[in-house]
């Protein structure tokens, strides 16, 4: 998945070990599935029958296609899984392992021309999904969130779990009956703590423009695409932490506040009771309802 994953889990089931040495597998599972950057995976064989009429696929991938659709629509296409070619076009068109094989970051990208949303031209029905013509699918950050729930929710039958799938954490259940403790690093400094929250049958998921960063045409760019330019977010924040009770939504709500900055995103997470974390590129940091309390600067572990 491109990124780091850890997973706990609060067990003397006998089955506890091997249920975890089987994880592995799971995750190459849902990465052959879901992951844009492998040229034979099920996203990527839809992505390239684009306007030739409806694929079958996976209750898997039409799962999390479906939910980036909602999301999508709830969000008024600030969430918009049809910026693959944006991106393409910002130069991001490799995985940053690949992109660090080949001499580090910086490394720029050729791009190509981008088109504008697609989302509610996707057609699912069933197992049947259909994209127009010139469309591709980036399912990125909330394929993580699902992921990360999927497989807390699969431990729930061992004990109590905390799954943290690149930044995207899920708990399931108290582990010895206490919320699990969970840190939010600070995006400016390594290994310094902004905040702590604990969780339990809970989310917190960071969106953060600061570690996917590249060059492509002379210009500094990142992964968040701002779907109403098609550009990299033009946003004064560095990253957004948010609270829920899922990791693949509060990866949405995450995505959107930062693409909306500040003062915007602020009035987004209040409008929908959510506690939230934003870091500006000031050096600024706001609290949004009281799950996240501030804490600039301890030392700890990052999530």
């Amino acid at each position: 998945m491109n990124t780091d994953v850890r997973i706990w889990l609060w067990s003397v089931h006998r089955e506890a070990k091997a249920t975890l040495a089987a994880l592995p597998a799971v995750f190459a599972e849902i990465e052959a599935e879901l992951s844009r950057f492998r040229p034979d995976s099920a996203l990527s064989r839809l992505n390239s029958a684009a306007g030739r009429g409806p694929q079958r696929v996976s209750g898997m991938l039409a799962e999390v296609i479906g939910q980036a659709l909602q999301a999508a629509a709830s969000t008024g296409g600030l969430f918009d899984p049809t910026v693959l070619p944006a991106l393409l076009a910002a130069g991001y068109g490799t995985s940053f392992g690949t992109i660090a094989a080949q001499g580090g970051f910086g490394v720029a990208v050729p791009p190509v021309a981008a088109l504008g949303p697609r989302w509610s031209e996707v057609g699912v029905e069933g197992l049947a999904v259909s994209l127009p013509a010139g469309s591709a699918l980036d399912l990125g950050g909330i394929a993580k969130g699902w992921t990360a729930d999927r497989i807390a929710t699969l431990l729930r039958a061992f004990g109590p779990a905390l799954v943290d799938a690149g930044g995207d954490v899920r708990a399931s259940g108290a582990a010895g009956g206490r919320p699990w403790p969970v840190t939010i690093g600070d995006p400016r400094q390594s290994g310094a703590v902004l905040a702590e929250v604990e969780l339990d049958d809970e989310a917190v998921v960071t969106s953060s423009i600061v570690r996917r960063r590249w060059q492509s045409g002379g210009q500094n760019q990142h992964h968040l695409i701002d779907p109403r330019t098609q550009r990299p977010a033009a946003t004064d924040l560095l990253s957004v932490s948010v609270v829920g009770p899922a990791a693949a939504a509060a990866e949405v709500h995450a995505k959107v506040a930062l693409i909306l900055g500040s003062a915007a995103g602020v009035r987004y997470l209040e409008a929908r009771g959510l506690s939230g974390l934003f870091v500006e590129a000031s050096g600024s940091v706001v609290a949004v309802g009281d799950r996240l309390a501030a804490a600039a600067g301890r030392p700890g572990a990052s999530r």
